[in-house]
């Protein structure tokens, strides 16, 4: 059950399947569940949780091979993923959430909203895409290589441009500290574990049964990502019954921390609509 209790802040593990998750929650009233992307851990909603926590419950983790959630024991896919956080859900007798999905994490999103439309509250999938084309995979299979042959620099050097716009580089000292950053990230994932993230992200495909979203769903993109373009937006808003699409101008793949502020007023405003 769920209720207006307030939750401090806390880090614990939880046991689901045959791995442990690794999760903050904080705040009170509704709660809200935060998935993230490929590469990255729950760090990356960082701009988000000051400004959401105040009115909602909120739920961030690790999915598995990523930050401090245990390893994957082999292979897996979106659904798998789905599944996780649908495990954690339950774990933490979280009934029915919003969902909210970045990137990866929003193809994670799109299988829970359809396999679990009763867990679902309100939909909001940020920067990502519906299913893989050619050109996509080649860049993220290009990623997964550079992981095993470049130094953790000459990575994130390569890798930076396409995360970015040229907006972005325009902002005195914004790409060197994410850069450092990146650089001290003690919870960087090994190539092999990165190359499995990359197999599962490759694997979604919900073009044939987005109709099944019941959910009030919001997609929101910038209008520069070369890395999810806009054209995966239109897609997820054409076939999914009653979604709305938000652009954000000078927007890229890491619009919720570039222009975090618009992001956290549009994904307030309709979420707080339920």
């Amino acid at each position: 059950m769920t209720g207006p209790l307030t939750i401090a802040s806390i880090m614990p593990k939880v046991r689901v399947g045959q791995i442990e998750l690794f999760y903050k929650e904080d705040g009170h009233c509704e709660p809200v569940v935060w998935i993230h992307g490929l590469g990255i851990d729950h760090r990356v909603w960082g701009l988000q949780m000051p400004r959401f926590t105040p009115h909602f419950r909120c739920l961030v983790f690790d999915n598995r091979d990523a930050g401090q959630s245990d390893r994957s024991p082999g292979s897996y896919t979106i659904k798998t993923m789905a599944d996780d956080a649908i495990g954690l859900m339950d774990a933490l007798a979280i009934d029915a959430a919003h969902i909210v999905g970045l990137s990866m994490g929003g193809a994670i999103a799109q299988e829970l909203a359809i396999a679990h439309p009763a867990r679902v509250k309100r939909l909001v999938l940020v920067s990502t895409y519906a299913s893989s084309d050619r050109r996509g995979a080649d860049v993220l299979n290009s990623f997964a290589l550079m992981r095993a042959r470049f130094s953790r620099e000459e990575y994130a050097r390569a890798t930076t441009p396409w995360v970015f716009t040229h907006q972005d580089y325009l902002v005195p000292g914004l790409v060197e500290a994410v850069t450092t950053r990146f650089l001290e990230d003690p919870y960087f994932l090994p190539a092999d574990v990165y190359a499995r993230q990359v197999e599962a992200a490759l694997s979604h495909f919900t073009e044939d049964r987005l109709s099944r979203i019941t959910a009030p769903t919001l997609i929101v993109t910038g209008d520069d990502d070369v890395l999810t373009p806009i054209r995966f937006a239109k897609t997820l808003h054409e076939q999914t019954p009653g979604a709305k699409l938000a652009v954000i101008p000078g927007g890229g793949h890491a619009v919720i921390l570039t222009h975090a502020g618009e992001f956290n007023r549009l994904v307030l405003a309709f979420l707080m609509e339920a």
